[in-house]
């Protein structure tokens, strides 16, 4: 030891025995550690950082400042420099509480170090930080899990995600003892307020990383964490929160899967294994929302394997609840829920049998599926839905050739219990009765009653009412054909005279009114009178062209003259007369209208005098 070294000593030590704490020497003591503390020498920066904690309490003006020396040694280049100020932390805190927060952060910060025996010395002041204020410094590591809510670069998070997984290595492996046993050991304590509200927050925010330990290694460890607590729902409830975000993201990439399997799985762990928390919450999140096929498509059928097990497995830790704590879990939720996994059966059916992995958890599973269909069978005179018997009957031939063990012929008497009936009803229900209608099902609802009539076609036997010909008016007019005179008939036609029976069942009154109405292929072969003029008027062309060119003159055309045709036949003046009568021709026609005599003169009309 040098002349500066023994000379300080000599100070301090007349300073500590000086009665007035706030006296000159006691300040000129406290400037000088400070000012030893920023030399070269680290042999006085240890001992400034050792005595410092004596004096700096009794000058609020300079605590600041000493404060700071303290921080700086921290950071010394030599180790030795280093932890005498970690120790010099502690100290500090020790002297003055006020000074627990702002070192506990400080000494969080320093849990990054690199040296081992640093870190070590770094946990120990930490400890002690929980010793004088648990729920300060609580509180100050978790401000250092939960991640915070702005936007932060790329280089900041990842010292950020270091140290929060630092932290919660602390708190897991060396706080973890002294938090259960001394910080949260009174359920209710602003502690384990703290320490659990702060830890849920995280939780909300956190990806799937540190979620677990936090869970596992943390919570689930306090005493506040018994089965059926408040806590424990608290819990539960953010968890399939999360589940339930995860869910929304319509996404079947495998990051996305895996998430939501790791929240329900630590759900289920939760309520089922730990069972913190009560089951009716988390079977009631698995009807509604994890049962349906197109979420159960989404996963891998290894998965879906494992999730179907979940149901039943909460399934049947609700009625073991309802037995021992009815408070949590009564006999009508059970009930209820009961309803709601049967009627997803069919989805947890199909995805066991898809899986084609049989073992001793498929077949657990499916017996717990099939006795709740008992169950609801017993209970509530429910028949079994044809689709949910099909999907048990085809675990019949894999139940014939399973061997001893895995409950075989309880699964075996099960599967014929529940399938006998419904296939039997599902066959009987196809058979045709006596009005020729096909009997609906039993375990179907009834049909509801059709408010709108039956629209009823128009008697086809009944004469039209703007006919005024009598009874035959009904029918279509005959019509000439061009090869012959007979007459084109429908082919099918009812006199008015005719009576329709009644009938009684209104599906054979249709049949009926169909037959009664002309078929396409009638009413195509049917001449319509329009194209039937039109042809009689081709055909009268033709009969005028070869009546001008026919060999023998003196016969009339049977269609009459043409205009050409008449001054023909008039020059040859009559020269054979036929004595049977013909048909005045157009010209005669038009002389007659226009009063022309047999001269060819116009003749006049006279008035009345």
């Amino acid at each position: 030891m040098d002349d500066q070294e023994s000379q300080i000593h000599q100070l301090v030590e007349n300073a500590e025995r000086e009665q007035d704490r706030g006296s000159g020497l006691r300040r000129d003591v406290l400037t000088k550690l400070i000012e030893i503390a920023h030399s070269s020498n680290s042999q006085l920066k240890c001992y400034a950082a050792n005595h410092i904690r004596y004096f700096f309490n009794d000058f609020p003006d300079l605590e600041e400042d000493a404060i700071n020396v303290v921080y700086d040694l921290c950071e010394d280049q030599d180790s030795r420099v280093r932890i005498e100020g970690y120790r010099a932390i502690s100290s500090v805190s020790s002297v003055e509480h006020k000074w627990v927060k702002r070192n506990s952060d400080v000494l969080v910060q320093l849990l990054q170090s690199d040296e081992p025996e640093e870190v070590a010395v770094v946990k120990t002041a930490l400890c002690d930080h929980l010793d004088m204020d648990p729920g300060i410094t609580l509180g100050v590591l978790c401000d250092q899990i939960i991640p915070p809510e702005y936007t932060i670069d790329e280089e900041e998070q990842q010292i950020r995600d270091r140290l929060r997984s630092l932290v919660i290595a602390f708190l897991k492996v060396d706080a973890a003892e002294a938090i259960i046993r001394k910080y949260t050991k009174t359920p209710g304590t602003d502690t384990e307020n703290i320490l659990v509200c702060q830890l849920l927050t995280a939780i909300r925010r956190l990806e799937t990383r540190d979620v677990e330990v936090i869970i596992k290694d943390l919570l689930l460890m306090m005493p506040c964490y018994k089965p059926g607590s408040a806590r424990g729902m608290d819990l539960l409830h953010v968890l399939i929160d999360k589940a339930r975000s995860s869910l929304n993201v319509k996404s079947n990439d495998l990051g996305s899967i895996k998430t939501i399997d790791f929240y329900i799985s630590l759900a289920h762990f939760v309520a089922i294994q730990k069972r913190v928390a009560s089951p009716v919450v988390l079977l009631r999140f698995y009807c509604t929302s994890l049962m349906g096929k197109p979420v159960l498509q989404r996963f891998s059928p290894e998965e879906q394997l494992v999730l179907a097990g979940r149901v039943v497995e909460a399934l049947e830790a609700c009625e073991e609840e309802s037995h021992l704590r009815p408070q949590i879990c009564n006999h009508e939720q059970v009930s209820f829920l009961r309803r709601q996994v049967v009627d997803g059966a069919p989805n947890l059916l199909e995805a066991l049998h898809d899986t084609k992995l049989e073992s001793s958890t498929m077949w657990d599973t499916l017996r717990v599926l099939l006795l709740a269909c008992k169950h609801r069978k017993e209970r509530e005179d429910w028949v079994v839905p044809f689709n949910l018997a099909t999907s048990i009957s085809r675990f019949q031939a894999q139940a014939q050739q399973l061997g001893p063990g895995n409950n075989s012929d309880e699964i075996r008497v099960l599967i014929r219990s529940l399938t006998e009936t419904s296939m039997s009803q599902a066959t009987s229900s196809t058979t045709v009765d006596g009005d020729g209608l096909y009997e609906r099902p039993a375990h179907l609802p009834a049909r509801p009653q059709i408010g709108r009539p039956l629209l009823k076609r128009p008697d086809m036997s009944r004469p039209s009412h703007t006919s005024t010909s009598g009874p035959a008016s009904n029918s279509r007019p005959a019509i000439q054909t061009r090869d012959s005179g007979s007459v084109a008939l429908p082919k099918r036609s009812l006199s008015s005279g005719e009576t329709v029976p009644q009938i009684k069942r209104a599906k054979t009154e249709l049949t009926e009114e169909r037959q009664l109405t002309p078929s396409l292929l009638s009413r195509m072969t049917m001449p319509i009178p329009g194209d039937a003029e039109k042809a009689l008027r081709k055909r009268g062309g033709a009969g005028k062209k070869r009546a001008d060119y026919s060999s023998e003159p003196d016969k009339h055309p049977m269609s009459g003259y043409s205009i050409k045709g008449a001054a023909a036949h008039a020059e040859r003046g009559g020269e054979s007369r036929d004595p049977t009568p013909r048909t005045s021709s157009l010209l005669d026609r038009l002389n007659k209208s226009e009063g022309v005599d047999d001269g060819g003169n116009r003749k006049r009309h006279r008035g009345k005098a």
